[in-house]
């Protein structure tokens, strides 16, 4: 279906804005947007943006407002039906997600609706549960606005910087893709190891943990030493030079 909807897009790029908004719009709607690819769609209409079959600045101002509603739709729907609306067929049947959005709510507060935005399938509920809990309206309102101008890019640029490298030497492309794909991976792994060093740290005071607290630390120098060592090494190389040249067109496209 992605590959249907992005070749209607290139195709027909008059239809480009109303359909990136609608894809933004259902995808930021509540438990509609966790049965749509609408990241992958997204990062789909970046790529058409980086090879110039599509514009930046329309696309991100389509996504943008289609964003921001389907959000504030969700938070209304919360506000005005609260609890009522778990009871629905729909709604019900993905009750663990809407009870984890709902303890991350109520943990984290109006910073957890702006941070919830960018954590997948959550992002679609986290304004629901907003609702149902009666959070501020003119807070859910600027938290809604200001988050979205940071989600258009994070979903759209990966798309611009695939699009721009394939526009250049495919072969090496193919490469430099690659090669970023794998450092962010292990990127993420590195994060990760760091979050569970810092949760074994507040359980180091119960001496059970004092082994499991030094090989946590082994492992966080190896992750973190291994990463310096391959990015150090990817900036040697050729395909750094080819990165540049990737950021200097998606810069001349922003």
């Amino acid at each position: 279906m992605s590959e249907s909807i992005l070749g209607f897009i290139e195709q027909h790029s008059q239809w480009a804005m109303l359909i990136v908004f609608i894809i933004a719009f259902l995808e930021s709607v509540a438990i509609i947007g966790i049965l749509m690819p609408g990241w992958v769609l997204l990062v789909g209409v970046g790529t058409l943006i980086g090879a110039d079959v599509l514009s930046f600045y329309p696309m991100a101002i389509a996504a943008y407002i289609g964003a921001v509603l389907g959000e504030y739709l969700s938070y209304l729907v919360g506000y005005h039906y609260h609890h009522q609306i778990l009871s629905w067929r729909f709604v019900a049947k993905h009750d663990a997600l809407i009870q984890n959005s709902r303890n991350f709510f109520h943990r984290y507060g109006v910073s957890g609706v702006f941070i919830g935005r960018f954590l997948g399938p959550s992002r679609a509920v986290i304004p629901l549960v907003a609702g149902i809990s009666e959070m501020n309206k003119h807070t859910f309102f600027w938290v809604n606005v200001i988050s979205g101008i940071l989600w258009v890019p994070v979903y759209l640029i990966p798309g611009i910087l695939i699009g721009a490298a394939f526009s250049l030497e495919k072969d090496v492309s193919y490469q430099l893709v690659l090669v970023i794909a794998l450092i962010m991976l292990f990127g993420a792994y590195a994060v990760n190891t760091t979050r569970r060093l810092i949760k074994a740290q507040s359980k180091s005071k119960v001496e059970s943990h004092a082994n499991a607290l030094k090989w946590h630390w082994i492992k966080f120098c190896l992750v973190w030493l291994i990463l310096l060592c391959v990015m150090t090494i990817f900036v040697l190389s050729p395909l750094f030079d080819l990165l540049l040249q990737i950021l200097q067109i998606v810069w001349r496209k922003l």
